[in-house]
């Protein structure tokens, strides 16, 4: 409205049929624009909470990662003390094997020692043992001469007191 009628008058006859369309159209842009502009301000927004999000899942991630990190570096500590303790249970089941080895072969040797002195004793005992019966049979054979000459003695005795 002009009060003060210091500018003509608008004739809307003309302003429809001639302007009206473009200012529609030019609405129509900046509605558009406007549309652009609020959905880059609302996906700008969204970025910015996303990268909030992501902040927070970063720090998250990372407190994960150092507690899987402190797991894995216990599991690895533990792990290398059990790999010494079998380090060491087998160095000291080899020298256990080891030992008993040696015993082994100690006992071997002592038992072929001893394996010999007995054939060694048998050779003897059976030299001794032909010995002994070579001279049993002499001494039955000397035995019986003596017997012999018992008897021809005790007839000759009987002969001279008879």
């Amino acid at each position: 409205m002009n009060i003060t009628n210091d500018t003509p008058a608008v004739n809307f006859v003309d302003y429809f049929t001639k302007q009206f369309l473009k200012d529609l159209g030019e609405m129509a842009n900046l509605r558009d624009e406007l549309a652009k502009r609020q959905g880059a301000l609302s996906a700008a927004e969204a970025a910015l909470a996303d990268r909030d999000a992501a902040a927070a899942e970063l720090v998250a991630a990372k407190a994960e990662a150092a507690s899987i990190v402190g797991v894995a570096n216990d599991k690895l500590a533990k792990a290398k003390a059990k790999e010494a303790d079998v380090a060491a249970r087998e160095a000291a089941v080899s020298a256990a094997e080891k030992a008993t080895a040696d015993k082994s072969d100690a006992v071997e040797a002592d038992l072929a020692k001893r394996t010999k002195a007995c054939d060694n004793r048998e050779a003897n005992l059976s030299k001794q043992a032909t010995s002994l019966e070579a001279r049993s049979a002499q001494l039955a054979a000397d035995t019986a001469a003596l017997e012999t000459r018992i008897k021809d003695f005790q007839s000759k005795v009987a002969a001279i007191s008879a």
